[in-house]
């Protein structure tokens, strides 16, 4: 008897202990956490001559995220341009990006990576998951395109090999997500 009452003691206790735990806290998604996980990952800082393209950040925290990471020009440039972009709201992350590339990527280099874009096609060795990523990239230099749908697919299309064009006509996709 005393062992059973010693299991249903230590039974009870367990349950209780369960009842007034409380949950765990969600995991951290803020602009402190993604700022922390690239610091701890060493994300580049900027110093006004590399790439801008920005990783997996929630688009409504990407400008408080990364502004941190400009240094030297580029952070001078941003103190400089930053009073007039806030008089009007919240930075968008389409404003800041338009602004800086219209600093730090001249016409002729977006003239040229929009080439690119036009002019990119699957590689014999390259998956279609590797094009689509690689079209995504160059298509953010064609931003009028890539808002279009129809255009986008077409595109799209028109750079894949040509045993899977021949497929994706018999197929008929209806929208580029397809």
């Amino acid at each position: 008897m005393a062992i059973a009452t010693i299991v249903a003691t230590t039974l009870q206790g367990l349950m209780n202990q369960n009842v007034n735990q409380q949950p765990p806290p969600p995991p951290p998604n803020g602009i402190k956490f993604h700022y922390e996980s690239l610091r701890k990952n060493r994300f580049p800082t900027f110093k006004g001559d590399a790439d801008p393209e920005v990783g997996q950040i929630p688009e409504a925290l990407k400008v408080d995220v990364i502004v941190p990471f400009l240094e030297y020009k580029a952070g001078k440039w941003w103190e400089a341009i930053s009073p007039a972009m806030t008089a009007t709201g919240p930075i968008t992350w389409q404003h800041f990006r338009d602004a800086f590339l219209k600093q730090y990527y001249p016409a002729e280099v977006r003239l040229q990576k929009l080439s690119e874009f036009e002019s990119f096609t699957q590689a014999p060795d390259m998956s279609v998951v590797e094009y689509t990523s690689q079209f995504n990239a160059l298509g953010s230099y064609a931003p009028a395109i890539m808002a279009d749908e129809v255009l986008k697919l077409h595109r799209f299309k028109k750079g894949l090999n040509s045993r899977i064009q021949s497929a994706l006509a018999v197929f008929q996709p209806s929208n580029f997500q397809t």
